[in-house]
């Protein structure tokens, strides 16, 4: 008798939970104005604002639990209360629409949008981006700023100050990038370091992983190096070999014009030279954990002999998340120029410079 009881009751169980998991898969969330719904492939819902969809990471915002990122691959399900704007897989040559904007579901593999009367289905697999279809200017822009600064006193007087700023501006088929790199070292009344870096691009995606760097323009200077100005522009074409969740790598190569002033010369050389540039680059992020993040960015270009024939910036950041938006970064910076131009005194500026950079960064 008992193995009876024991066998029934088994068979409940077993009745209930999938019972249980079906009314969960057979769950809709209500309709309304006010919330986003997100479905998880564990079967957990969650209502909230959907934020944007970008390398393969679902951003969403709930009002218990912040805002949250998912994999793509970990959602089964997305339905959103406002238009939102969708960019597709399609060869650059394609006659089919690259983008397209209405009230968005996803499910079963389809990428549904509903646009008054009219719906449009997609497969799930041509999805690239998501992006909101309500223009708030608000929601395209991200970026940090970061400030170190040492200060020593006593026998030796000295400050040191290094200021980052990265600003980006994402929508669902461009990004604009602007960075900026100060530095600032004065020991007693002597100055010994004062270089600025203002560096932006533009690009335009063809298809999900191509890219046109429409354009890229870049301000350094560095007297200590002789440089007093240096202005550039160029044009590229770039390719992102990962967008992962947790890693983006991107290269792009290209051509532009430079233009530099020197400090001083050795008459009777030209303060001021012109030269066309081969340049490259590529930038490597690494999301390690929750609350590390490893970024390595490297540019190089080649140009005239008189410009320093060849020329690279290089830099590695580790980022630790340290009380709600501010984070702890350590930066190693590397430029180099090969070959330096004389000052008028004779004297040559080192090819390398090097910075330790410790830092407390402010993300927005």
């Amino acid at each position: 008798m008992r193995g009876y009881k024991f066998l029934f009751s088994v068979v409940l169980l077993l009745s209930v939970a999938a019972h249980g998991a079906d009314s969960w898969d057979d769950f809709n969330p209500p309709a309304d104005d006010q919330y986003d719904w997100v479905q998880l492939t564990s079967g957990e819902w969650l209502k909230g604002d959907f934020k944007v969809l970008y390398d393969g990471v679902v951003e969403f915002d709930s009002d218990e639990l912040d805002l949250l990122e998912f994999d793509l691959d970990d959602v089964k399900q997305l339905r959103t209360k406002d238009t939102q704007v969708i960019r597709l897989e399609t060869g650059w040559r394609s006659k089919d629409k690259s983008e397209d904007r209405g009230v968005l579901t996803i499910f079963d593999g389809e990428v549904l949008l509903t646009d008054g009367d009219e719906q449009r289905t997609y497969s799930r697999k041509e999805l690239v981006a998501i992006a909101p279809g309500v223009e708030r200017e608000r929601d395209f822009w991200s970026g940090s700023v970061s400030l170190g600064v040492t200060a020593r006193g006593g026998n030796t007087e000295t400050v040191d100050a290094t200021t980052m700023i990265d600003i980006q501006r994402r929508t669902a088929s461009s990004r604009f990038l602007a960075d900026y790199l100060g530095n600032f070292s004065k020991a007693g009344d002597t100055e010994t370091a004062d270089n600025q870096r203002i560096t932006s691009t533009y690009d335009w995606f063809l298809t999900t992983r191509l890219f046109w760097r429409v354009v890229g323009v870049q301000y350094y200077r560095d007297p200590f190096s002789n440089i007093d100005n240096q202005y550039s522009i160029g044009t590229g074409i770039g390719y992102d070999l990962i967008m992962g969740p947790k890693v983006e790598w991107d290269m792009s190569a290209g051509f532009g014009y430079q233009r530099q002033d020197f400090v001083s010369v050795v008459a009777p050389d030209d303060p001021t030279v012109d030269t066309p540039f081969f340049s490259a680059s590529t930038v490597f992020d690494w999301e390690v954990n929750s609350r590390v993040d490893f970024l390595a960015d490297y540019s190089f270009r080649v140009l005239n002999e008189v410009s320093g024939t060849y020329t690279h910036h290089a830099m590695a950041k580790v980022s630790t998340e340290f009380i709600g938006d501010f984070d702890f970064d350590v930066s190693v910076i590397w430029d180099h120029i090969q070959t330096p131009q004389a000052k008028d005194d004779g004297s040559v500026p080192e090819k390398n410079d090097y910075q330790l950079v410790v830092s407390l960064a402010y993300d927005f």
